[in-house]
């Protein structure tokens, strides 16, 4: 069997994922490290105020959220060139008459 015939048959790569889906996995892995460093420290037997944590993480949860909403209506709306056309324009009113 030659190289050929397997690049063939195999299937093509996926393509890159957009920008937000990118940008969602760093503020996870940039949460869950906060988290796990909070953790370490608690262990070691720093003096770690629970409260600011929670408070801290419901902030960075709530702006991650409005990250995301903001990401993808950019996604989802028109690009600058791109035009939208009416192919069937609305049909005029007819004039009233008056009884």
């Amino acid at each position: 069997m030659s190289t050929a015939d397997t690049t063939a048959s195999s299937p093509r790569p996926d393509p890159r994922k957009p920008w937000s889906e990118r940008m969602t996995g760093v503020i996870w892995a940039a949460i869950v490290t906060a988290g796990g460093g909070f953790l370490i420290a608690a262990l070691s037997g720093y003096d770690v105020d629970l409260e600011l944590i929670a408070i801290v993480a419901l902030v960075a949860l709530g702006g991650w959220l409005l990250f995301s909403a903001i990401a993808v209506s950019m996604r989802n709306r028109p690009r600058r060139g791109d035009t939208w056309e009416i192919t069937d324009p609305a049909p005029s009113p007819e004039p009233r008459s008056e009884d």
